[in-house]
């Protein structure tokens, strides 16, 4: 019932025109980043399907030239990212961006740390994701610093879960001192120039997500009302 009305919301949101009207008034380049956790085999055909849309309506870009901010001020621009670490990446992922020359940074834990120079060969970039995925606001200082410096060096980290509830001040600070230069959550939303590079903004969507849902979600017609659900 809670997604139904959702949904619902999603859509009377979209019929208001205040999207489109927020998209003009945010000015550009304009940036969604997608986050994705598993792609299981019967989902690959949703995955390319969505993968597909992106391409045409979507300006896909870099890990590179999001460090570069070489974005388009044409179109939306698009960074496709990954969670955790699955072993299903390689056999439902990997060849789908390979296809369509995709870039993408996978957000690894220790436990995958041993696979990822297979995804670094592959072009793709891989990010930080603190070392046993524990809520980094929940632990003690000492534990803080072990899960951030022990993560995956990179320019990128992603704080686990990635809700409100997991990073403060004192997360970021020390995601700042291990040497990260961004850092995302999976708080929906454009990110521009404006976006504190700390706190960046992520969609977290997994590849069954309606298509319809998927295209409103990422005209931004569910930021304003992420607090509800």
């Amino acid at each position: 019932m809670k997604l139904i009305i959702r949904n619902i919301i999603i859509f009377l949101f979209y019929l208001t025109s205040i999207p489109f009207w927020r998209r003009w008034f945010l000015g550009r380049p304009l940036l969604r980043v997608w986050c994705l956790h598993e792609v299981k085999d019967e989902q690959v055909g949703r995955f390319r399907k969505k993968i597909d849309y992106l391409k045409r309506h979507f300006n896909i870009i870099s890990p590179q030239q999001f460090l570069e901010q070489e974005l388009s001020i044409k179109k939306l621009n698009l960074l496709l990212t990954f969670d955790d670490g699955f072993q299903s990446w390689f056999a439902n992922v990997l060849p789908v961006l390979e296809k369509e020359k995709i870039k993408a940074i996978f957000f690894v834990n220790q436990a995958f740390y041993s696979q990822a120079g297979q995804l670094t060969a592959d072009g793709h970039w891989v990010g930080g994701h603190s070392s046993s995925h524990k809520r980094l606001t929940e632990i003690n200082s000492s534990e803080l610093e072990k899960e951030v410096w022990q993560s995956e060096k990179s320019e990128f980290f992603a704080y686990p879960y990635g809700d409100k509830q997991s990073f403060n001040c004192e997360v970021i600070d020390e995601v700042k001192k291990a040497g990260f230069k961004k850092a995302f959550t999976i708080l929906p939303g454009f990110n521009n120039k404006k976006t504190n590079p700390w706190l960046l903004h992520r969609d977290a969507l997994d590849a069954d997500t309606a298509d319809w849902v998927f295209k409103l979600w990422l005209k931004g017609c569910y930021d304003w009302i992420k607090r509800v659900f």
